[in-house]
């Protein structure tokens, strides 16, 4: 990334964009789940926070994935996160947050499976006569088991497209980021034992450098093209539920 500005550009947009994603599904799961769960209104303040968190935890994860790892030209013509400190400084930071969406996430369809389970054995009157919910008390009504479902079951209704991109966005970022360890393993093992890969060499040599017939040496060395094909796939598709 020193020498190309180019490999810079695009391997910090490549990680910035990683880490956006994230963060911004992490952002709408809470969202739902302080909604759903809480009983909470979100306003301007929520809003702020989730901007600032948004924005500025990616920028912070960036700027130390640049500074003690970097970027350059590993798979290919793609500019990626180099080996060194790219577990402490990228990977496991980005995973942390993924795994606490899904946390999140399942605790919130928890919450709504309880909350239809309570409904179902609810066979009391969940209104009083003049069809305001009861108070006990507290400034804050006390709604019944029925009534609090039909509350989730429309806040469901108008955020089911959210809790799809999130679902959508955190598989494909779980998938996207063990499958590029695993390359990034991969090529460390042959830095550190070229003799791994000395028959494809020896092909090369052999024939002139024409790689097309040296592929099938090749493929123990790499991993499959289906493998491949499906986080491009998956990528697709988030960049298409994004837009949605």
């Amino acid at each position: 990334m020193k020498s190309n500005t180019p490999c810079a550009l695009s391997g910090a947009f490549l990680l910035a964009g990683g880490w956006c994603g994230v963060m911004w599904v992490f952002m709408r799961a809470l969202a739902l789940h302080l909604q759903i769960c809480w009983q909470r209104i979100l306003g301007k303040t929520f809003m702020y926070g989730a901007l600032a968190a948004g924005w500025g935890i990616p920028a912070i994860a960036l700027t130390i994935a640049l500074v003690f790892s970097g970027v350059s030209f590993r798979f290919g013509e793609s500019c990626h996160i180099n080996h060194k400190n790219s577990m402490a400084g990228f990977w496991i930071p980005l995973l942390c947050f993924a795994g606490i969406t899904v946390i999140i996430q399942f605790a919130t369809f928890g919450y709504c499976i309880k909350v239809y389970l309570q409904s179902l054995a609810d066979e009391a009157t969940t209104t009083n006569s003049s069809g305001l919910p009861s108070y006990s008390g507290s400034i804050r009504p006390t709604l019944s088991p029925r009534q609090t479902y039909k509350r989730v079951r429309r806040v469901l209704e108008l955020q089911w497209r959210g809790i799809v991109i999130v679902l959508v966005i955190i598989a494909d970022v779980i998938f996207f980021a063990v499958v590029f360890v695993f390359l990034d393993n991969i090529e460390s093992r042959l830095v550190n034992d070229p003799s791994k890969a000395f028959s494809w060499l020896g092909c090369l040599i052999t024939s002139n450098g024409d790689k097309n017939k040296c592929l099938k040496l090749a493929e123990p060395l790499v991993i499959n093209i289906a493998t491949v094909m499906a986080v491009l796939l998956l990528l697709s598709v988030s960049i298409s539920a994004r837009l949605t």
